[in-house]
């Protein structure tokens, strides 16, 4: 046990070794399997004549090879440390924020995108992470007090404008989700909830008025009248809804001929459940939402048994941020949301949801390799007693 200037090294909580070596396997084993279904949908829709691998595809494993890494060294990293970086994270990540609105570049009618060579690096999927660790830091060492809502909602509203302002939806909408499960997580009383309720209904027309360009005032449109538009995003919506009702039960298979989602631009990105409804059909789609529930269940379960409260409210915003943004996904592909552009972690093609992706699960998983048993584990061991 090393001792410098009178501290046990040893004796320091960060420094320890993890109780587990993996942490949660079916937290691992659920993100694998969703991985591994949205490399597979993406083969085949971008299948080639000599049956090789398409770019997408050798894109795409290379950024779940990426993604791999990083798990193994977020699970490998202490998560408490991250409660003594907070502010320099959260700065760094705001800091990008607001320079992707200045030299970002713009597609699809927004501007969110840093373009490396072939690559593009999107800020807001980390600067959602960097904003749920500061802010179970912060509420991790205060109680819930009015003074201490109006510091945590400063924290999330300043990076929550950068993102909708680009804009970015869904993304925003993710984060606004998360921060509120950590409020109630925290807790904030039954008061405070119903205050935020009250305070969001009432400026939802002045957000619309201001925040939301005329382009998603118009798929706002199409969403409730898909005959607006008939040869632009309403045919983008029937397409989508052929696509998932041609999968039938097990799907038209990965080698099939012409997709109702051929030429559509989004298809890998933003309809990348649609892809795996036609393909796979209801089996694939159930196999995808039964995994996002058991990355829910085991999120919510770390939280429960976390050794310490940053580390229960960390795990509480993460699962949130994760799940929220497929239910999105998932809603905006079967027409229950409008369209926002957002990517169903894990499956949609594309770099920075990838890395963001795992750098959640690696988080979730070093959480679970330094907690105490959890409930399930507790009930099992006195069953055998």
């Amino acid at each position: 046990m090393t001792v410098l200037r009178g501290v046990t090294l040893g004796a320091q909580p960060w420094l320890r070794r993890p109780d587990r070596v993996i942490g949660d396997p079916l937290l691992l084993l659920a993100a694998v399997l969703i991985g591994g279904v949205g490399l597979l949908s993406l083969q085949g829709a971008t299948r080639i004549e000599d049956g090789g691998l398409s770019d997408d595809v050798a894109r795409q494993s290379a950024f779940l090879a990426v993604g791999g890494v990083v798990i193994l060294v977020m699970r490998r990293v202490d998560y408490r440390l991250l409660k003594l970086a907070w502010f320099p994270v959260l700065t760094l990540w705001i800091g990008m924020l607001a320079l992707v609105l200045v030299a970002g570049a713009t597609e699809f009618g927004a501007r969110r995108w840093f373009l490396v060579g072939n690559y593009s690096l999107q800020p807001s999927e980390f600067a959602r992470i960097a904003t749920v660790i500061a802010i179970a830091a912060v509420a991790s060492s205060r109680d819930a007090t009015p003074r201490g809502f109006v510091f945590l909602l400063l924290g999330f509203l300043i990076p929550a404008g950068l993102i909708l302002i680009e804009p970015d939806l869904g993304s925003t909408l993710a984060l606004a989700a998360a921060w509120l499960a950590l409020m109630v997580a925290w807790p904030l009383s039954l008061r405070g909830l119903w205050a935020i309720a009250a305070t969001a209904v009432a400026f939802v027309p002045l957000a619309f008025a201001l925040a939301v360009p005329g382009y998603q005032r118009e798929r706002l449109a199409v969403f409730l009248d898909p005959q607006r538009d008939p040869l632009g995003s309403g045919f983008v919506l029937r397409q989508v809804e052929v696509a998932l009702g041609s999968g039938g039960v097990t799907g038209r298979g990965l080698e099939f001929g012409v997709s109702a989602l051929e030429g559509l631009s989004t298809r890998n990105s933003d309809f990348a459940l649609a892809q795996v409804g036609e393909q796979m059909g209801l089996l694939g789609t159930l196999t995808v939402l039964v995994a996002f529930a058991i990355i829910a269940w085991r999120g919510l379960a770390i939280a429960e048994s976390a050794p310490d409260r940053f580390g229960q409210l960390l795990a509480v915003g993460l699962t949130a941020l994760l799940v929220v943004q497929a239910l999105l996904h998932v809603a905006v592909n079967i027409r229950l949301f409008p369209a926002t552009g957002i990517p169903l972690p894990l499956i949609s093609l594309g770099g920075s949801s990838m890395i963001a992706t795992a750098a959640m699960i690696g988080l979730l998983l070093s959480i679970a390799a330094r907690r105490q048993a959890d409930p399930l584990e507790r009930w099992t061991a006195a069953r055998w007693d």
